[in-house]
């Protein structure tokens, strides 16, 4: 069986979208790891510690753990924790250009492949009033860098280099290349 470690409406859907056939059990973990790591680690221990506690449960079957960062000038960008932080975030990146990273990582038993991929995005320069009416469609509340590329936070998007499914959460690509292996 395989089993998703994330509760994210948008990984499901990209699984579902590709066919799998697939439980989802969020590891429901908080999430701490060492400060001191560069944001290429801190993903992949991020989506390592999902899947790992997730595995636990499920020793015989294959679970996908996922973890999505923006990084902007070496500051990584999570989640908002309210409006006011989202605002912050969306008036950092404004006009400039970020990095999305997403680790994977495969856990069965004690075998364990992890994944990274990055991709590049370039955010329009935007007024006060479109961060305020963008943060009230609530879309960013529970977005890496307060914005989701697949939703009406594209419209903030100038442009982007690399994998679009890496900016939503899951680069599928090469995550279906490795299940086949895996």
């Amino acid at each position: 069986m395989l089993i998703l470690a994330s509760n994210s409406p948008r990984r499901s859907k990209l699984l579902k979208d590709a066919g799998l056939d697939f439980i989802v059990e969020p590891s429901h973990l908080e999430e701490i790891v060492d400060e001191k790591l560069k944001p290429q680690e801190m993903v992949i221990e991020l989506a390592k510690m999902k899947a790992n506690y997730v595995a636990a449960r499920h020793p015989k079957d294959v679970v996908i753990g996922a973890d999505t960062i923006v990084v902007f000038e070496n500051q990584i960008l999570g989640k908002p924790v309210d409006e006011k932080d989202a605002y912050r975030m969306l008036k950092l990146l404004s006009g400039e250009r970020h990095t999305v990273f997403t680790g994977v990582a495969l856990v069965r038993g004690k075998k364990v492949e992890t994944l990274l991929s990055a991709s590049e995005v370039s955010i329009k320069s935007l007024s006060d009033m479109e961060i305020q009416n963008y943060i009230k469609t609530g879309e960013p509340m529970d977005k890496a860098g307060a914005y989701a590329i697949q939703g009406d936070g594209g419209y903030l998007v100038d442009h982007y280099k690399g994998d679009f499914f890496t900016i939503v959460g899951l680069p599928l690509k090469d995550l279906l290349e490795a299940l086949k292996t895996f």
